[in-house]
């Protein structure tokens, strides 16, 4: 008895502890963002716990997820995830958007659709060829037949070939090796490639919260440490910043934007109205030219078409 006692006491005393203690996750999927391996991923992502186990006295664990797939089987794990903005505004949910990857203060960025270089710079080009694309949701082709293709024609219908690629080394990778003839990276990434195509700025990847997981005021420790890191990637990410609304929507904003079209109505002739005219044909005695007096200069009367034939011939 005395034992059992023992061991509950035991029991009771480590569970409060261990509660305290038990991990929070911080979870990075964000494929368009270029890191030189799975190595290099994982390092920023576990900077980012270390930052928050600093900040808030919580315990953070970093994750780096390289499958969408994988990304979702966890997520209901996760306290805070970091997701390219066409992930989160496809398939953000219940997460609560709270602060937002950023260059230098700016949490918008170009895309560009490169080529390998000395390849033309003419879209008309490439139609017909193959793109490597980082589409982990079908926004991403949607993204490409509107801002690049203008909603003229779908991309699966210009291009002969759109494989989606893991992420954008691996596009990236498919253009250099002449596996792919097109891909889409964020400005800053096409070093060494020829621009097909310039976008307007679009989301840097968006950090948001698991509100099953964090609430209330330790949510708003969490927001607030995470909107203060000044940790840089070996990509052009030197911090964070907090979350820009209108920032976030610019990706899904121009995929879904379809453009309008202007009907040109054009004078249509009745067919009673038609007349079949035969110019005639004059013979300059002189020269021997032939010429249509219709033609040289308009004379409003007939009366004065008579004066002008008579000084012609």
């Amino acid at each position: 008895m005395k034992h059992s006692l023992s061991f509950l006491l035991g029991a009771l005393i480590c569970f409060i502890p261990c509660m305290a203690m038990a991990n929070n996750i911080v979870a990075l999927f964000a494929p368009n963002l270029d890191f030189k391996d799975g190595a290099e991923r994982n390092a920023y992502v576990n900077k980012i716990a270390k930052e928050l186990s600093t900040q808030t006295g919580l315990q953070w664990e970093g994750m780096a997820f390289a499958r969408a797939s994988d990304f979702e089987s966890a997520r209901s794990n996760l306290s805070v995830a970091i997701l390219d903005a066409d992930y989160y505004a496809s398939k953000g949910g219940s997460l609560k958007p709270v602060g937002m990857l950023s260059a230098n203060g700016q949490t918008t960025r170009p895309l560009k659709v490169i080529a390998k270089r000395g390849n033309s710079d003419k879209l008309y080009q490439y139609k017909g060829k193959r793109l490597a694309l980082v589409a982990n949701t079908s926004l991403a082709t949607t993204f490409i037949t509107a801002s690049l293709l203008g909603n003229e024609i779908k991309a699966s219908d210009y291009f002969s070939a759109i494989e989606e690629v893991r992420d954008v080394r691996l596009a990236i990778n498919a253009v250099e090796m002449g596996n792919a003839d097109l891909s889409m990276v964020f400005d800053g990434y096409d070093s060494g490639f020829t621009t097909v195509y310039t976008s307007s700025p679009v989301a840097l990847p968006i950090i948001a919260i698991n509100s099953t997981k964090l609430s209330g005021e330790q949510a708003e420790t969490v927001k607030t440490a995470l909107q203060n890191m000044s940790i840089k990637t070996s990509s052009f990410i030197t911090g964070t910043a907090a979350y820009n609304a209108a920032d976030a929507a610019a990706y899904k904003r121009i995929a879904n934007t379809r453009k309008t079209s202007t009907l040109t109505y054009q004078p249509v002739e009745p067919e009673i109205t038609k007349l079949n005219i035969t110019p005639g044909k004059l013979v300059d005695r002189e020269n021997g030219i032939t010429f249509n007096p219709f033609q040289v200069q308009f004379i409003p009367t007939f009366e004065e078409f008579d004066k002008k034939l008579e000084q012609k011939l």
